[in-house]
């Protein structure tokens, strides 16, 4: 399955409202898809990106032996899942979730199944 499909695919979820695999190294989009023409991806690459980058900065900094599993930011309204892949060290899963229709634990664990598939 290539990273369009994945993302595709979890664009099926119900209350997705966009997703995406992004390099978190560049900040670009690497596949994405998107309900809401609002909904900037560019930016949220961009930005998710540094969210990711300063993580792992700081476990580096902490000397903790431990990696990122995934990132929930919870706003009034919606959920947005992060999700670094294990097998590509510079990459990840995003997905952006309507609060008012989208099952967190599902979506959570559909993210965490597509990431399995990138190989």
């Amino acid at each position: 399955m290539n990273l369009q499909q994945l993302v595709d695919g979890l664009l099926t979820l119900e209350g997705a409202i966009a997703a995406a695999i992004v390099d978190f190294e560049s900040g670009m989009l690497l596949a994405y898809g998107n309900k809401q023409s609002h909904f900037d991806l560019e930016v949220i690459a961009a930005r998710g990106s540094d969210v990711i980058r300063a993580k792992i900065k700081t476990i580096k900094m902490l000397k903790m032996d431990d990696d990122i599993h995934d990132m929930l930011i919870t706003l009034n309204t919606q959920y947005h899942l992060m999700c670094p892949c294990k097998s590509r060290e510079n990459m990840f899963l995003y997905l952006a979730l309507d609060r008012k229709q989208a099952n967190l634990s599902l979506s959570r664990r559909a993210v965490f199944n597509a990431e399995k598939q990138i190989v």
